[in-house]
């Protein structure tokens, strides 16, 4: 019996990125204001909570002098220019990908579009979208029920836009229905990939991850997704195990969640994890699976090279993104004229990693 190491795994670029910012502030400062959690992972937020994070509900609540940290998931401009006005330094951990999708949204609206994003209204990364938009012509969906509701927009200016971590195969059946009641939309200035067709604005460390199960789902009847179920990128990948017919699905967030009875009945199994999820964590969990000594470990990365070319970032990614992501985070501080503070959050940063397979 195998089980199957997929890759990638452990923490994507972006969510490193932001991982690596707020454990050195938290050396300059000792403690630091968020208002939504930085990533989505009960773990990694429990800690950050043990060590000087506090969270606070509005950034009225934040006392001057003190620093604030903005999620990977991005921040509205409202509350942004609300944080600048303040005496506090502000870190801004939104991922490159997403601020991308911020500025194409408010170009596209200031342009006199109607927008329509597909997520999750609830998700702190839609909430943010909605805030670059100054116009009341913009409308969330998250099903096809949804689309019934929209008004008539035919002969005018619509285009659409993913949330960043959803699953392609879920998305498929709104963009079609949303062609079908709006002839004239238009697309998000994406890519459009196999093996669903459609243009959308999913980043592409979630469609790789999505790819390596299709990829296995013929091999295996035991999928284990590692991430929390406030991680809209860990629900995609169970989603993508169950759309491709893994028989059983399960998502957690340790070791300390598996129990003989998942094993059951099963011959071969795969292990991926979400995005905002810590190698360590998932090394920990494969650790355990090897000392049951029933499964031969295996990373699946031959398999996974059989896989269309839609699982290649530098062909994809928007070109600023992938810039953006290598540059060094910036941080404003009211009290300081220059710039030493970024040169004290990345002196011993030697840039951004990504912990893939480690």
């Amino acid at each position: 019996m195998i089980c199957y190491l997929l890759s990638p795994r452990g923490y994507c670029i972006g969510v490193k990125r932001a991982v690596d910012m707020v454990n050195q502030i938290l050396q300059l400062y000792g403690s630091v204001y968020i208002i939504e959690d930085i990533i989505h992972n009960k773990l990694f937020i429990n800690n950050l909570l043990q060590k000087g994070i506090i969270k606070v509900n509005s950034i009225d609540e934040v006392p001057d002098g003190s620093a604030v940290m903005f999620s990977a998931h991005g921040v509205s401009p409202d509350m942004a220019n609300k944080a600048e006005e303040r005496d506090i330094t502000v870190i801004d951990s939104t991922c490159p990908v997403v601020k991308e999708l911020q500025m194409k949204i408010q170009e596209k609206s200031d342009e006199g579009y109607s927008i329509i994003i597909i997520g999750n209204r609830a998700h702190q990364e839609v909430v943010a979208l909605l805030g670059y938009i100054k116009n009341d012509n913009v409308y969330v969906v998250n099903s096809e029920m949804d689309i019934d509701l929209l008004p008539n927009l035919v002969n005018k200016k619509v285009m659409y836009f993913t949330q960043t971590s959803m699953y392609p195969g879920e998305i498929k059946p709104i963009i079609d229905a949303l062609k079908l009641k709006i002839p004239n939309i238009e697309s998000c200035n994406a890519f459009i990939q196999e093996p669903f067709k459609i243009a959308h604005n999913i980043c592409q460390d979630t469609l790789e991850r999505q790819a390596s199960i299709r990829a296995v789902a013929n091999k295996v009847d035991l999928l284990i997704v590692v991430g929390s179920e406030e991680s809209s990128n860990a629900l995609s990948l169970v989603s993508a195990g169950k759309d491709n017919g893994i028989k059983k699905v399960i998502r957690i967030d340790s070791k300390d969640e598996l129990t003989n009875d998942i094993f059951e009945e099963v011959n071969n199994m795969a292990i991926t994890s979400a995005t905002s999820v810590d190698i360590n964590i998932v090394n920990s969990i494969i650790d355990h699976i090897k000392s049951k000594e029933i499964f031969t470990i295996k990373e699946a990365d031959d398999i996974n090279s059989n896989e269309e070319s839609e699982s290649n970032i530098a062909n994809n990614m928007p070109i600023n993104a992938e810039q953006d992501l290598n540059k060094e985070p910036v941080l404003t501080d009211k009290n300081s004229n220059d710039n030493s503070l970024n040169n004290d959050i990345n002196e011993n940063n030697t840039g951004v990693s990504n912990e893939n397979n480690s």
